[in-house]
C-alpha cells in the first residue's frame, strides 16, 4: 500500500468515526480498510446489549455494514468526491447469539478490477460484498449480504 493509499485511508476511518453518528454511538472501531477488504468490531457494552445480554441485532447490522463500507473504500478512495455511494439491500442472517466483542469482515465479491471497469466504462456499478461477524472465539455468529451501488456524480 503506498503512502498516499495509507493517508487517503486513515482519512476515510476518520471520517466514519466522526461522520456517522449512529456508529459512533454504538462504539464500532474500523480496524482495516485494505484492498476490497474490511473489518470493522463492536465492543462488548451495555449500551449495545439487548434484554438478553446479548448484542442488539440493530447494532449487529451496523457493524456489518460498517465492515462493507470499510471493503468498499479501497475502490473508491480516490474518487470521493465524484461519487454517491448507497446500499441498496442488505440481507443479514442471525446464527447464534453474539455476546461479547464481535468483529465483522467484508470481502468484495467480484474483483476490484472488474468492478473499476465497469464504473469506468458506465459511470454506475453495482456489487456485493459478504460480510462474517464472529465472537472473540472465532464462532460465526452471523452473516450478511451487502449489496452496494456507487454511481459519478461528475457531469
Amino acid at each position: 500500500m503506498s503512502g498516499d493509499t495509507d493517508q487517503i485511508y486513515t482519512l476515510m476511518k476518520a471520517f466514519f468515526e466522526q461522520n456517522v453518528p449512529y456508529a459512533k454511538h454504538t462504539g464500532i472501531e474500523l480496524l482495516v480498510i485494505a484492498d476490497g477488504y474490511g473489518v470493522a468490531q463492536l465492543p462488548d457494552v451495555q449500551e449495545t446489549q439487548n434484554h438478553m445480554g446479548s448484542q442488539h441485532a440493530g447494532a449487529l447490522f451496523t457493524l456489518a455494514e460498517a465492515a462493507s463500507g470499510a471493503a468498499s473504500v479501497s475502490l473508491f478512495a480516490d474518487k470521493i468526491a465524484i461519487v454517491r455511494a448507497a446500499i441498496v439491500e442488505a440481507k443479514i442472517h442471525y446464527k447464534k447469539a453474539a455476546r461479547g466483542v464481535i468483529k465483522a469482515e467484508g470481502r468484495l465479491r467480484r474483483s476490484g478490477e472488474e468492478l473499476m471497469t465497469e464504473f469506468s466504462r458506465d459511470g454506475v456499478v453495482s456489487y456485493t460484498v459478504d460480510v462474517v461477524l464472529t465472537n472473540e472465539q472465532g464462532v460465526e455468529v452471523a452473516t450478511m449480504e451487502v449489496n452496494w451501488r456507487i454511481k459519478s456524480t461528475a457531469s
